[in-house]
């Protein structure tokens, strides 16, 4: 599963994970998820602006956990 953004509490042997999205890694099409991944460090590198490099900066994370989720299922 590649999950993207939010948080764990763990507390009486129970873990509650909250996150804003969730796809399976094998609904993932590995050659959209590569190109996405180096579009997102294109714009990060050509990012001006605070705000233009949060939001880049927030986009290659998520292209980066997608390659990782079909990573470990290949």
């Amino acid at each position: 599963m590649a999950l993207m953004g939010g948080f764990a509490r763990i507390g009486n042997n129970e873990i509650t994970i909250l996150v804003n999205d969730a796809e399976k890694g094998s609904d993932i099409d590995p050659q959209e998820a590569q190109q996405a991944l180096e579009i997102a460090e294109a714009n990060l590198r050509k990012a001006e602006g605070k705000r233009q490099r949060i939001e880049a900066n927030l986009a290659l994370r998520r292209a980066r956990t997608r390659v990782e989720a079909i990573s470990v299922i290949s």
